[in-house]
């Protein structure tokens, strides 16, 4: 029970939650006219991520004192990561002091490192939840993400007018066709164009792979239901030459026997050094 309390306040849904809600604040910071709840999102996400990996290394400290405790591999136990999620936590709380990016480029440039870092973060965290899983999920996941993406257009570029011209916008740059018809206009737009390729398409191609896998997995199957149909043929033709061989071995039997049978005995013949019987007289 100890443990298992233990494991669900090590649960990584509030790292994810915090990290997620960061993006918002990266993003309104290259606006205009930057919003002030940017730098509150930016201080609760770090204190919210200081939090989670302070709660992991304490879980770590007490399960290093516990005898022939087998290691979990959760998802904060590798001490490269606990060592991001401090340093990350950090840098959210430094981004809510630092000038807006659209001040400031050398605070553009740390602000876009930070969430490289944090999209490599968010992708590890995430990792099982793309991972042996069936392709109704993958297709709820890539619309979920398609949708996102259509609303950050729409919110970060002045020449995305609509909605619908977001979610173009974004489809056509997550599966990286190009149309033309529509271009990212702003800094903010074209930066967050460079996520969406690499989250968008990532998904898009986790999406096209598992519908490729069904086709030719049904094909496999189809194979192997052949391959089992020979086997199963041939088992049952080979049972058939073994109950024949058997038949027949038991006839052989039954006609050595009878022949054995309807044959007069013989009297034994006299061991060396005895003289043979002498007839009685008549």
């Amino acid at each position: 029970m100890k443990h298992r309390h233990a494991d669900a306040a090590n649960s990584p849904w509030p790292m994810l939650i915090a990290l997620v809600a960061s993006v918002p604040a990266f993003y309104d910071s290259m606006m205009p006219t930057p919003a002030t709840w940017a730098t509150w999102m930016y201080l609760v996400s770090g204190v919210v991520v200081l939090a989670s990996a302070w709660r992991v290394q304490r879980s770590l400290a007490a399960r290093a004192h516990e005898p022939n405790r087998a290691h979990s591999g959760s998802w904060g136990e590798r001490p490269m990561q606990l060592k991001l999620d401090w340093f990350l936590g950090a840098a959210l709380l430094a981004n809510a002091l630092l000038p807006q990016s659209n001040e400031s480029e050398p605070a553009l440039v740390w602000r876009l490192v930070i969430a490289v870092l944090m999209l490599y973060r968010l992708l590890k965290i995430s990792q099982p939840l793309f991972t042996e899983t069936g392709l109704a999920r993958l297709l709820a996941m890539g619309a979920a993400v398609l949708v996102l993406c259509g609303i950050g257009f729409y919110w970060l570029d002045p020449e995305v007018k609509t909605l619908h011209d977001g979610l173009w916008l974004a489809f056509s740059t997550a599966a990286t066709v190009g149309y033309g018809d529509m271009v990212p206009s702003s800094t903010a737009s074209r930066v967050f164009s460079v996520f969406v390729v690499l989250l968008g398409y990532g998904v898009l191609s986790l999406v096209t792979a598992s519908v490729a896998a069904m086709f030719v997995g049904s094909q496999e199957r189809k194979v192997e239901r052949e391959i089992l149909g020979d086997m199963h043929r041939e088992m049952r033709e080979l049972r058939q030459e073994i109950d024949r061989l058997r038949q027949e071995v038991h006839a052989s039997r039954q006609v050595l026997e009878g022949a054995m049978a309807s044959t007069p005995p013989t009297s034994p013949a006299p061991e060396a050094g005895q003289a043979p019987p002498t007839p009685r007289p008549g």
